[in-house]
């Protein structure tokens, strides 16, 4: 170690002197050198120093030396800070090259033998204890109240003492020391809560990542006393768990249900992500036992133990699920860990029946309560946020490297079941599947019947049971129910499960449903096959709430099914019907539209021409005032029957609009095809004379253009007296010219 010594204020004893030049030095600046050669020598220890006045001897001091003499002097701070630099700079150094990483940067955790400590450790820990014991020996008294500028100064004094002790202890790695005999000095001095308080700090700002069982035992009571019991929790987040007394540590933790410390210790210090959650399920079992005894009148375990127990396990699942550490949310240091992670927590999710052997305090007695139900883990879950633990099983279903068992009733194009049998979901055969890779998660057809068996089968709760509020209970079952249909339908449209029974629930569900959209309904009809739904119960409640699309795809789906037969044609009728009904029913404009291409779509299949004729003449009125020119195409196309009784079933309508419509779009067309030319060559004349009255009813300024294009379609006669009748001058005045009255066609 190198200490510079300052000679400035000794005026030394020094000689000046020229320096030689070459020839072409310029001899007006002469270069003058001050030289200190002879005014000091060395000898032995001691260095002589020549002065004007006097000879100085400097003695050289070892750093044992020199720091015994800052002790005797009274400057105990300036000799640990020596103390320190000789550590860092020898101590510290060798050790990186004689010691195993094990004692690390966290320092030695257990007491070491005298053999094993350097002599420079041993008189450094010698000289920090008599500093300690001096310290608190001339600490200033306590006083009962504080003094005028708002200072403890015993309390002050104790707190810079308690950070110099820490501060030397994490440097030199001396915690045996540390939590040894300086954490006793404070304990007997009375201020070992002013020493846990600057701990904390060192450990926030991971300079300690260790604190001895008994030292934490007591940092545990003073935040509790303090009513802060997280900061044990944010302190065991920077601490290294592997280098605790995990039996200790442990039952302290779950003594004051500390239960993020719980997560962060087991998953991180023993690679058990299960036996937290298990001890705070129990936990969680207690909670709600106690709020569903009370008569409670809120629709949730809002503000409860329950709540409060019930999300931190919810969260636990969400970040395992994704593969991140609780509750930092960093990602897994074994990547592979999340393969057989997920399994692990499935497999007490999924638990069927409550187990005594997980150390339940009352397990010398059959469980009661919500234990006594099946799947308790998974039920209690439900009970506090169904949504939000349906949403974590879903994200899993959703990772594509997550691996499920195969399902037994899952078999190739297998999956539709027959309306009328019992399809609720068989989970215990299932989950018995043997299966030696602790890799695979269960089914995922058990799975969703396993929250079938709690949600829709017992009602989250079994009224037979005579757990809680009967209230609060139907309460909860409602919105757990809603949370599982909304799950069911994503699952189900994913076509991942075999269809339920109870599939018309999950339809009513996605029609009431706030902010649900038809998109969703035809998602999951498209995805559901067709044997495994009730077609009418469905029908029902598309079109309770006028999804007219959803309703659209099912009667078309009718329509396939009932066209086999005669004796369901009158059926596959009514459901053509239906069809265009709901193209006309659509609020979008353009989409109403479709209505032709539809009908042309299914007239192309022979098995229904007959059928869509018949709906087409009912329909008609409807397609005219849609569109004149695409019924009028229609009505060429796909109906054979004589227009002229086409236009009888039409005369009146609507005061004539219809009909003038329809003639209008015959009569103007310009089309080239073939059933539209053939449809306006079989208009007589009568049919043009119908045709010219109506178009003196609505559209009389095109009365005279019309008989112009139109010669040869109607007698003139008769013409002229439908004009003269109605006053229309212009159309007059063109028929008496063309029968040679000129003088009256120009009055």
């Amino acid at each position: 170690m190198q200490e510079r010594l300052d000679f400035s204020e000794m005026s030394l004893v020094y000689a000046e002197f020229s320096l030689s030049r070459g020839a072409g030095a310029s001899p007006r600046r002469p270069e003058a050198c001050t030289t200190f050669m002879n005014s000091m020598r060395s000898s032995d220890s001691r260095l002589l120093v020549l002065c004007r006045g006097e000879v100085k001897q400097v003695t050289i001091l070892g750093m044992k030396q020199q720091i015994m003499s800052l002790e005797e002097g009274g400057q105990w701070l300036e000799a640990l800070a020596l103390a320190l630099d000789h550590y860092e700079s020898t101590v510290a150094s060798q050790e990186d090259n004689q010691r195993t990483s094990s004692s690390g940067s966290a320092g030695r955790v257990s007491s070491l033998e005298p053999s094993m400590l350097t002599e420079d450790e041993i008189w450094m820990a010698e000289l920090l204890m008599r500093y300690l014991i001096l310290a608190i020996e001339n600490a200033p008294e306590s006083l009962p109240y504080v003094s005028r500028n708002g200072m403890d100064l015993a309390h002050s004094h104790f707190e810079m003492l308690s950070g110099v002790c820490i501060e030397f202890c994490t440097t030199t790695k001396r915690l045996d020391l540390l939590f040894g005999p300086i954490f006793r000095c404070f304990y007997d001095a009375r201020y070992i809560n002013v020493f846990l308080d600057v701990m904390e700090a060192y450990v926030l700002n991971d300079r300690l990542r260790y604190i001895a069982p008994e030292a934490m035992s007591l940092f545990v009571a003073h935040c509790k006393e303090m009513k802060d019991l997280s900061t044990v929790e944010r302190c065991l987040l920077h601490m290294d768990c592997s280098l605790m007394d995990f039996h200790s540590i442990l039952s302290l933790l779950k003594k004051h249900s500390l239960f993020t410390g719980l997560f962060h210790v087991y998953t991180s210090g023993l690679d058990d992500f299960v036996s937290p959650l298990e001890v705070l399920m129990e936990a969680l079992f207690d909670a709600v036992d106690a709020d569903l005894a009370n008569e409670l009148s809120r629709d949730c375990l809002g503000g409860t133990k329950a709540e409060l127990y019930g999300y931190k396990a919810l969260l636990y699942l969400q970040y395992c699920f994704e593969g991140k550490s609780f509750p930092k949310g960093d990602p897994l240091q074994d990547g592979d860990r999340l393969q057989t992670l997920r399994p692990e927590l499935f497999d007490l999710l999924l638990q069927k029946a409550y187990s005594n052997q997980r150390g339940h305090r009352g397990s010398s007695y059959p469980p009661r309560g919500i234990r006594s139900l099946s799947y308790p883990y998974m039920r209690a879950l439900a009970m506090v946020d169904a949504k939000l633990l349906f949403g974590c099983i879903s994200n899993v279903f959703d990772d594509q490297d997550a691996r499920f068992l195969p399902s037994t009733e899952l078999l190739a194009d297998s999956w539709q079941v027959e309306i009328g049998t019992d399809t609720s979901f068989d989970v215990e055969r299932i989950d018995n599947h043997s299966n030696d890779d602790k890799t695979f998660l269960p089914s995922k057809q058990s799975i969703v019947g396993c929250l079938s068996s709690i949600i829709m089968k017992d009602s989250l709760i079994d009224p037979s049971s005579q757990i809680g509020s009967r209230k609060l209970m139907t309460l909860l079952s409602i919105k757990s129910k809603h949370a599982y249909l909304d799950f069911l339908a994503t699952v189900l449209a994913k076509g991942v499960v075999r269809t339920p029974r109870y599939i018309g629930e999950v339809f009513v569900r996605l029609t009431n449903k706030k902010g649900s959209s038809e998109d969703e309904i035809l998602t999951l009809l498209h995805a559901l096959p067709r044997g495994s739904f009730e077609l009418d119960e469905i029908l029902f409640t598309v079109e309770r709430v006028e999804m007219m699309r959803a309703a659209l795809f099912l009667h078309q789906e009718a329509v396939r099914a009932n066209l086999s037969s005669e004796i369901t044609a009158r059926k596959a009728q009514h459901h053509l019907d239906k069809c265009v009904d709901c193209f006309l029913m659509d609020r979008d404009a353009q989409f109403r539209l479709g209505v032709f291409d539809f009908i042309r779509k299914t007239s192309s299949t022979g098995d229904v021409s007959g059928v869509l004729r018949d709906v087409i003449l009912k329909r008609l009125a409807e397609l005219i005032d849609l569109d004149p020119n695409q019924a009028a195409l229609l009505v060429a196309e796909v109906i054979s029957y004589d227009i002229g009784t086409i236009l009888y079933r039409l005369k009146g309508l609507k005061s004539g609009s219809i009909e003038f419509k329809l003639l209008q779009a015959v009569i103007s067309s310009n089309s080239n095809d073939d059933s539209v030319l053939q449809l306006k060559s079989n208009l007589t004349k009568e049919h043009h004379h119908s045709y010219l009255e109506l178009l003196i009813k609505f559209r009389p300024d095109q009365v005279y253009q019309y008989l112009q294009t139109h010669q040869n379609n109607y007698r003139l006669d008769e013409a002229l007296k439908q004009c003269q009748d109605c006053e229309i001058a212009d159309a007059s005045a063109y028929l008496l010219e063309r029968l040679g009255d000129i003088s009256g066609s120009l009055k």
